[in-house]
């Protein structure tokens, strides 16, 4: 016979592992959902304590989607401010590459500014004029 507090350790410190690749959501309703099945039935799980469990799993649940949602917008305000300076004149801290930006592309979904040939990390910028 399982120990269903064995789980609930485990389930209390999931919200604070999503960031850092622990348990998700699906892993969560998986342990969740076994404490139920392995419980005794003369000594059912108190109603106080799947309460409990089942409002960590809605905090989960929205950890992942601010999560997502902050992601989102973070590229979308790297993407902006790449865009704000074309036409502008950069220099660069690590190449020492300086000029006007043409135009911004995007390399594996990040946005690089083009000066010529070269494409220069906007994180790079050092001096705008």
């Amino acid at each position: 016979m399982i120990d269903p507090t064995a789980f609930s350790t485990t389930a209390t410190s999931a919200p604070s592992q999503v960031a850092g690749q622990g348990l998700g959501r699906d892993a969560f309703l998986k342990l969740l959902v076994t404490q139920i099945q392995m419980q005794d039935p003369l000594e059912p799980m108190k109603a106080e304590s799947f309460l409990t469990q089942l409002a960590q799993f809605s905090s989960v649940e929205q950890l992942e989607n601010t999560n997502l949602q902050l992601s989102v917008l973070q590229h979308a305000e790297t993407t902006s401010q790449a865009l704000l300076l074309i036409g502008r004149n950069i220099a660069t801290k690590n190449d020492g590459v300086s000029g006007m930006v043409q135009a911004v592309v995007f390399d594996e979904g990040q946005p690089k500014l083009l000066i010529g040939v070269q494409q220069v990390d906007p994180g790079d910028v050092v001096r705008v004029w």
